[in-house]
């Protein structure tokens, strides 16, 4: 039988009657298209599958190595839908192959070690049909069971990065992340001092751990919805970027090099989660099923997941498919899906492996709710050290239970390559059902009327030629008395988490810095209480009470120099570096004068970030700056941190 399902063996037909009709019917099956040339894919089906690839390649560089996807999680998986779809075609039934391939987080700076049993990643299911297609080709593999039914586990799937943790007699000996499924980045020190959960000894060493030779304990390190809009709330309220996705910053996080993440210092906490295992040595001691080893890792003091179901058979199925689904956001963390499983760990070995993912296992991926609303314009960000940020003005629109009426853009790399416009119709959605994204322009309702959109070439504060940095992906106003930075940089200083200066929000220092009186950090020292006061909306009173939380701040900073140096916003000086700079000094005046050699020392940034700070700080405005500080005297000294 061909491709078009016609079998030319006319076995049941003899002689000049059987030779008739087989030609009857390839005449008729070439005059109603039924043979090849039906189903033969184009050249023009070729060529889109090859660029297909090419996309997705581009998006998984994004995505795995760098944790900046330009792309939301469902256009990603729409681009993998189609490809499935083409190479099911062209690639003349290869189905799964080349499509569920494991994609590569390795960075290339990092050490990398190598699994002992392989990572895999997992096939993707799109509709409830494609979930009951799994467990029928599940059940028709393995038969009848004694129960007469096979048992799946359902369990979140969280939305992170996938790591493995190795115990040697029950010691974590090393973390590493998926990499290519054979090998990873060896993530070991930054799971230490960032994720909460890791255990140093299984279940505090007792026999049952030491009985271990070796175990590879997977799951996943996410970030926490509460932390990441503490960390969006900060860096909307300097001015910068919002990051796109908890996982982003999570990844990018646990992937950086020591120095580089504690320069950063935005990360207070990540979090872990188990739900699988790797090698087992030795394997008579492994557990049968997945709730046994679940219970071990509650024993073992490491996190499971917070909701799960075993279930048998299509309905219950289902109905535990749609329960777990809620559970995401109702405990506030990070989940993209659902993940189905086998149950008994002797039927997941019969079913064995697929390309790039086990064939006991899928995971359920769900579609975002999307509207369309209108672009009605695109406004700029200018943050504290002058880097532009494009956000799309949008009508209002209700989106999965809130009104949404901007989204941030990113980059102007991103604005090019959308193509979008002031006045189009775009589909707006929810990247991992958090954060408001536009997913697509509909550019069949674009009139002409609607003009491309011309990146500006000038700060919207200051007037000043902007310049691009990272590749040509980041507009940079370079002038450090541009007033919209130095409101950034001001909020900053006076924020909680550096000199708690209570009582002053960004509307009291924009009004102040529009007046002219308030352009530096001495200055919250030097103005008098009736200048407060004569701000909109402080009036006498909160003057006065400001006046206090201004005088209090002093204290703050010499008790606590990390909090002063957090707060005057060096580049790439973040609150552990700062804490590690306090530390090592008694005061601003000891920073002046020192090295490359003694910047990394004690900051933990790299020879290029070290060069950077230091430029950054012999600048003579900068200088000028710490200077009046001193003046007033705040920051000459401090208490050394023990």
């Amino acid at each position: 039988m061909n491709a078009a399902g016609v079998d030319y063996s006319m076995k049941p037909y003899s002689g000049a009657r059987g030779l008739w009709l087989g030609w009857l019917v390839i005449g008729l099956a070439l005059g109603l298209g039924w043979v090849t040339q039906a189903a033969t894919p184009t050249q023009a089906e070729r060529e889109q599958l090859m660029e297909l690839r090419r996309e997705i390649a581009r998006h998984d560089e994004l995505y795995f190595r760098k944790a900046a996807p330009v792309i939301t999680d469902a256009e990603y998986d729409r681009l993998k839908m189609r490809l499935r779809e083409l190479a099911v075609k062209v690639d003349e039934g290869a189905g799964e192959a080349g499509v569920e391939r494991v994609g590569d987080d390795r960075t290339g700076s990092l050490a990398t070690y190598r699994h002992g049993e392989p990572m895999l990643s997992l096939a993707k299911a799109y509709s409830d049909e494609e979930v009951m297609a799994f467990a029928a080709r599940v059940s028709a593999k393995l038969g009848a069971d004694a129960a007469g039914e096979v048992r799946f586990r359902v369990e979140p799937k969280y939305d992170g990065l996938a790591v493995s943790l190795t115990y040697e007699r029950g010691r974590l000996v090393r973390a590493v992340t998926r990499g290519d499924g054979v090998e990873g980045d060896d993530v070991t020190l930054n799971v230490k001092r960032l994720v909460h959960g890791w255990v140093e000894q299984l279940g505090a060493g007792g026999a049952e751990s030491a009985a271990l030779e070796r175990i590879e304990v997977r799951g996943e390190i996410f970030m926490s919805l509460a932390e990441y809009a503490r960390l969006s709330a900060a860096r909307a309220a300097a001015g910068e970027e919002v990051p796109g996705h908890p996982r982003n910053v999570a990844a990018g996080a646990l992937r950086a090099q020591v120095g580089e993440q504690n320069a950063a210092g935005e990360v207070r906490r990540l979090e872990l989660v188990c739900y699988g295992w790797g090698a087992w040595v030795p394997a008579t001691v492994r557990s049968k099923t997945l709730g046994e080893f679940r219970a071990s890792l509650v024993r073992w003091g490491l996190p499971v997941p917070g909701v799960d179901r075993v279930v048998a058979g299509s309905a219950a199925l289902g109905a535990a498919v749609v329960e777990v689904r809620k559970y995401g956001a109702a405990q506030g963390v990070p989940v993209d899906g659902v993940v189905i499983k086998v149950e008994r760990v002797a039927e997941q070995e019969i079913l064995g492996l697929g390309s790039g993912a086990p064939r006991w296992a899928v995971a359920r991926k769900f579609t975002p709710e999307r509207v369309a609303t209108r672009l009605r314009g695109i406004t700029w960000q200018v943050g504290r050290m002058g880097v532009l940020t494009p956000v799309a003005e949008l009508e209002p629109v209700e989106l999965a239970g809130t009104t949404v009426a901007r989204a941030s853009l990113h980059n102007a790399e991103e604005l090019a390559r959308r193509d979008l416009r002031p006045g189009d119709w775009v589909w707006v959605e929810k990247a991992g059902e958090i954060i408001p994204v536009i997913a697509g322009v509909d550019t069949a309702k674009r009139t002409g009327e609607v003009a491309p959109y011309a990146v500006p070439e000038r700060c919207p504060a200051c007037e000043t030629v902007l310049v691009r940095r990272e590749g040509g992906a980041a507009l940079v106003c370079e002038n450090r008395d541009c007033a919209a930075q130095v409101v950034r940089r001001l909020v900053h200083f006076a924020g909680p988490e550096a000199l708690a200066i209570s009582g002053l929000g960004p509307a009291a220092v924009e009004a102040a810095v529009g007046r002219g009186w308030l352009r530096s950090p001495a200055d919250f020292y030097r103005a008098e209480t009736a200048k407060w006061a004569e701000l909109p909306g402080v009036g006498r009173r909160k003057a006065e009470k400001l006046r206090v939380a201004i005088e209090a701040s002093r204290e703050t900073a010499r008790k606590d120099g990390a909090r002063l140096l957090y707060g005057l916003g060096w580049p790439g000086l973040g609150r552990a570096a700062a804490k590690w700079l306090a530390a090592a000094s008694g005061g601003l005046t000891e920073l002046e004068g020192s090295d490359v050699d003694w910047w990394r020392r004690n900051t933990g940034l790299g020879e290029a970030a070290s060069r950077e700070l230091m430029a950054y700080l012999r600048r003579g405005d900068v200088a000028a700056e710490l200077a009046e500080l001193r003046a007033v005297g705040v920051g000459e000294a401090w208490v050394r941190a023990e």
